[in-house]
């Protein structure tokens, strides 16, 4: 099994889509509602973007950790990638840390460069 990635905040339904079509899944963490959409209200408007653009999508709500996981079920991702996924939205909770955007997450840095030098690194 692969290990899933650091949890990262989508910026948008379009980005949950996104990653609904590769295969990937989202964990939303009904506790960021407090500070953003609700959960059913975030729910409605992903759901409308993937009738929009023809993307299935699942929604599956789990209230003893107060997340809900979206996943395309044509894709879905195995049970131990779901628990992984939630036990590291967990552990980010527990931190008290805010959720980093895809790129800090994925970089390390917020600086917009960060991602572009990261790629250089990486060629031989």
């Amino acid at each position: 099994m692969e290990r899933v990635a650091n949890p990262y905040m989508a910026g948008s339904a379009w980005e949950v889509v996104g990653k609904l079509r590769q295969g990937l899944w989202v964990v939303f963490d009904h506790q960021w509602g407090r500070n953003g959409p609700d959960p059913l209200m975030w729910q409605e408007i992903v759901q409308a973007t993937c009738v929009q653009e023809d993307v299935p999508v699942a929604f599956i709500t789990i209230p003893r950790r107060d997340l809900t996981v979206v996943v395309n079920p044509r894709m879905q991702p195995s049970f131990d990638q779901v628990r992984e996924s939630v036990d590291a939205m967990l552990r980010h909770r527990f931190t008290g840390h805010p959720i980093p955007s895809e790129m800090v997450a994925k970089t390390g840095s917020d600086n917009p460069l960060a991602a572009d030098r990261a790629r250089h690194r990486l060629r031989p």
